[in-house]
């Protein structure tokens, strides 16, 4: 046995495809891989990643792109960040974006690694996404962050500050920005905006309120204040939310079947 000659190349490439990095993929609750090429075509992805995005099966995202199945100002930033890691050669790591749904908003955190042939040359991209949800396992180690969030949600109308929410557990400044970032990967203020911008969404969707009653009954200072926050963190104006998410039926081929969570990376 000592002499014999151990080649894990040759046991790789005997595996059947979809054994190891599809099927490992969806047993990871909001984790999200994928491949794509040079032209940001899909290749290959584990389904989780082909249901939420609207594809319904691996099958039919394999040749598409983000524009198939997201507006196309996701898609532009999707495509752009792709292009990056295909140019440079180098791996874009946690990127926190902030991502409109049907009905709801989500943080993402993406990273994306350039994959090169035998020659070194780059000819697509892998990556992972994230998404951050609040869940009772989310807290579990850290259950005061669940009375913080509580607490933002009941009062995001209102003005909040990092010294209000240290007081509702007596922990020190550094300490709630440490839970937070540790928690949600992002700071206590970015958190604030989420909300406020789900609100602001959903409004958006569901009433006919002006932008400037949506403002303020979301905790925005005013109008546009809550436009910046949009143009910053959403990469859409308000009214083009409206127009797109109300009015506007889904791209793709996803365009009769219910909207889906997760609209890209």
């Amino acid at each position: 046995m000592g002499n014999t000659t151990f080649h894990p190349e040759g046991f790789l490439a005997s595996l059947a495809p979809g054994q190891l990095m599809e099927s490992l993929w969806n047993q990871i609750p909001d984790a999200y891989f994928f491949v794509k090429d040079q032209e940001s075509r899909f290749i290959t992805a584990n389904h989780d990643f082909a249901v939420n995005i609207g594809a319904g099966t691996v099958r039919n995202l394999i040749g598409k792109t983000d524009y198939d199945f997201s507006p196309d100002f996701l898609a532009d930033q999707f495509t752009q960040d792709d292009r990056s890691v295909i140019d440079s050669g180098e791996a874009l790591i946690n990127k926190v974006e902030l991502v409109p749904t049907a009905d709801s908003l989500d943080w993402l955190s993406t990273t994306k690694i350039p994959l090169r042939t035998t020659a070194g040359e780059v000819i697509g991209v892998a990556g992972v996404t994230r998404i951050t949800r609040d869940t009772d396992e989310l807290y579990r180690d850290h259950p005061e962050m669940h009375r913080i969030v509580d607490f933002i949600r009941n009062h995001y109308r209102d003005k909040i500050s990092v010294s209000d929410l240290t007081e509702l557990t007596g922990a020190s400044t550094s300490s709630v920005e440490r839970l937070f970032r540790k928690t949600f990967g992002i700071t206590p203020i970015k958190y604030i905006k989420k909300v406020r911008l789900n609100a602001a969404c959903q409004a958006l969707q569901k009433t006919t309120q002006s932008f400037s009653e949506i403002a303020q009954e979301c905790g925005f200072c005013d109008q546009t204040s809550m436009t910046r926050d949009f143009r910053n963190e959403l990469k859409i104006t308000p009214r083009r939310y409206r127009l797109r998410f109300t009015h506007q039926p889904p791209t793709g081929i996803a365009k009769q079947k219910p909207s889906p969570q997760f609209v890209g990376a």
